[in-house]
C-alpha cells in the first residue's frame, strides 16, 4: 500500500516563476521528479488575466538549463539523489523502476516546449504552409538510468557512471561535481500517452508500452504503437483516416505474461467522416486486430487523449491487486 509523508523538498524556480511539474514516479523506495525548466511566469499571470488571454502565454522556457532529476526517500520524504540532463520537455512518464543499484526513468521527450504553440487554433490552420510544424512535435520515447551508488571521489576519472548491462544510456560527473545523466532513445517513432500493464509492472521492471504516434507527417499520424524496450523494436496499427485514442492494456484473466490480453482504444475518423466513432480491439501480443464497434453520432465528435479501462469487479467498488506492494 502507497504510504506519502509531507516533504519540505525545495525545487527549482527561475526568476521568481512557477515550475511546471506534470509527473510524479514512484519506484519501490523513492519518489521521481523530473524539473523541465518549463516554468509559469508570475507577471505573466496577471497579465493573461487582464487581457483575458489563454494560459499558455505565460509559460517560459529556460533552455540554457539543465532539466533537474530528483530522487526523494518514500520512508522520509527527503531529497537523496540529484541529476541532471540537458533540456527536455515532457508530457508522460512511461515508467520507472529500480535495477540493480540504478533507477530507470523511461519517458516521452522533446527538444523543446514548441509543440504547445500548435496547439493554437491560428497555428492549425495554417499547418500545411508551416514547413517547421511537423518538427515542432517531434518527440521520441527515451530511457534515463540513474546510478544511485556513485563515487564523488572519482569523479575525475570520467568514466560511464552506468554499471546496468543492456542500455546505451550514460552517466558522467561533470567538473562541478554534479552527474550528467544521457538517455539511451527506446525507438524511433514519436509516442505519446504512453501506457503499461499497470497492474503488475508499475513503478516495477517491464518490457512493454503502448503508445499513439506524436509524428503528424507520418504517412499515417493515427497509428497505435507498441514498444519493445529489451529489443527497441516496434510493432503498429493504423487505419486511412481514423485517430485513435491512448491505448489502454487489458489482461487476460490469469494471465501468464505481461502482454498476455488485448489493447482498446477508442477511435474517431476525419475529413468527411466525423460523425463516425469506434472502440478498437487489439492483441496485445500480435497487435492483430481482434474486433471493433462502430456507431455514428448526430454530430461530429472531437477526439479524446486519454481514458482508462474498469473491470466489472472494481465497478462495484471492489479493487483487486492495483496497489504497489
Amino acid at each position: 500500500m502507497l504510504t506519502f509523508n509531507i516533504s519540505k523538498t525545495s525545487f527549482l524556480t527561475f526568476n521568481c516563476n512557477l515550475q511546471e511539474e506534470l509527473q510524479l514516479g514512484i519506484t519501490e523506495n523513492f519518489f521521481v521528479i523530473a524539473e523541465q525548466p518549463l516554468c509559469v511566469s508570475v507577471m505573466g499571470l496577471v497579465g493573461t488575466k487582464i487581457k483575458n488571454e489563454p494560459l499558455a502565454g505565460c509559460f517560459r522556457w529556460y533552455h540554457e538549463e539543465y532539466t533537474r532529476i530528483c530522487l526523494l526517500s518514500r520512508k522520509t520524504g527527503k531529497l537523496t539523489h540529484v541529476f541532471y540532463a540537458e533540456a527536455f520537455f515532457y508530457l508522460h512518464f512511461i515508467n520507472q523502476y529500480e535495477d540493480n543499484g540504478h533507477v530507470i526513468l523511461d519517458i516521452c521527450i522533446y527538444r523543446d516546449p514548441s509543440m504547445l504553440d500548435c496547439m493554437y487554433v491560428d497555428t492549425m490552420k495554417a499547418m500545411q504552409q508551416n514547413p517547421n510544424y511537423a518538427k515542432m512535435f517531434r518527440g521520441r520515447p527515451a530511457r534515463f538510468v540513474l546510478p544511485l551508488n556513485t563515487d564523488p571521489m572519482k569523479s575525475y576519472t570520467g568514466d560511464n557512471l552506468v554499471k546496468l548491462n543492456g542500455t546505451k544510456a550514460k552517466a558522467f560527473y561533470l567538473q562541478n561535481g554534479d552527474i550528467l545523466v544521457k538517455p539511451q532513445k527506446l525507438c524511433n517513432l514519436g509516442c505519446e500517452t504512453p501506457t503499461i500493464n499497470y497492474e503488475i509492472h508499475l513503478g516495477k521492471p517491464y518490457r512493454y508500452f503502448y503508445a499513439i504516434s506524436s509524428d503528424v507527417d507520418a504517412d499515417n499520424p493515427g497509428t497505435v504503437i507498441k514498444v519493445d524496450t529489451l529489443s527497441n523494436t516496434t510493432k503498429t496499427w493504423s487505419e486511412i483516416n481514423c485517430y485513435p485514442s491512448e491505448p489502454i492494456f487489458v489482461p487476460r484473466p490469469n494471465s501468464r505474461f505481461e502482454d498476455d490480453g488485448v489493447v482498446l482504444t477508442a477511435m474517431v475518423w476525419g475529413e468527411d467522416d466525423t460523425n463516425h466513432v469506434g472502440l478498437l480491439i487489439l492483441d496485445a501480443v500480435t497487435f492483430i486486430e481482434l474486433g471493433r464497434a462502430e456507431f455514428r453520432t448526430p454530430s461530429p465528435v472531437p477526439k479524446c487523449l486519454h481514458g482508462w479501462f474498469l473491470p466489472q469487479s472494481q465497478k462495484e467498488g471492489k479493487i483487486e491487486n492495483s496497489e504497489i506492494k
